[in-house]
């Protein structure tokens, strides 16, 4: 196994323009001797540097540590529903199953347990657009942590905005701000994670 993983391990930097082993471990921050062991077989490697070195080439982890699938194919994850940007999305009401409404691809190299939302409105234009994909880590976190972010976000009445969340008037509400419409001032903000990619179609 380790053999084979050496040499896609070396198709991947390859492929990422880094021709020379010790000069992409040096960029990158690897330990060389630890680096080089890998791409030459002389020790193998699991999930955790797989998915490192995945993403810095720029590969699919998956391809690399088994050898599964190619080397350009990307993780698929469902689109969950919507998230409202000037249109109002109740989630409870969806009613959308559990394959979500549609599968799209991670980017290149991603990894980790992410969520995607379809934008409804414009409230947020020309930064997202109706109809974009947006991506989010699932977990999220506590509001406070992401302020002055633009965030997927869940309210105690039970919309879910695309928002930009600053502090509230109050202790633990918030007002969220668009960039083509009012704020909504003073809102209890249960959940939310920070956008980290659009989809742009």
């Amino acid at each position: 196994m380790s053999g084979e993983q050496a040499k896609r391990l070396r198709e991947a930097r390859i492929g990422a323009g880094l021709e020379d082993a010790t000069a992409a471990a040096r960029r990158f921050g690897w330990v060389i001797p630890t680096y080089l062991a890998h791409e030459n077989a002389s020790r193998g490697f699991g999930l955790a540097r797989a998915q490192l070195y995945a993403a810095a080439f720029k590969v699919n982890w998956q391809w690399l540590l088994t050898g599964e699938g190619s080397s350009s194919s990307n993780l698929r994850i469902p689109v969950s529903g919507y998230v409202g940007a000037g249109c109002v999305v109740i989630p409870v009401d969806e009613g959308i199953g559990p394959g979500g409404i549609e599968e799209v691809e991670l980017p290149p190299g991603v990894y980790g347990d992410y969520a995607a939302f379809k934008v409804r409105g414009d409230s947020n234009y020309p930064a997202y657009r109706d109809n974009e994909i947006i991506f989010v880590r699932k977990e999220g976190g506590p509001p406070q942590e992401y302020l002055n972010r633009e965030c997927v976000l869940d309210t105690a009445d039970g919309r879910r905005l695309l928002k930009t969340l600053t502090p509230g008037s109050k202790k633990g509400h918030f007002t969220l701000i668009s960039f083509n419409a009012p704020p909504i001032v003073d809102v209890r903000v249960t959940w939310a994670s920070p956008v980290e990619w659009t989809y742009k179609r």
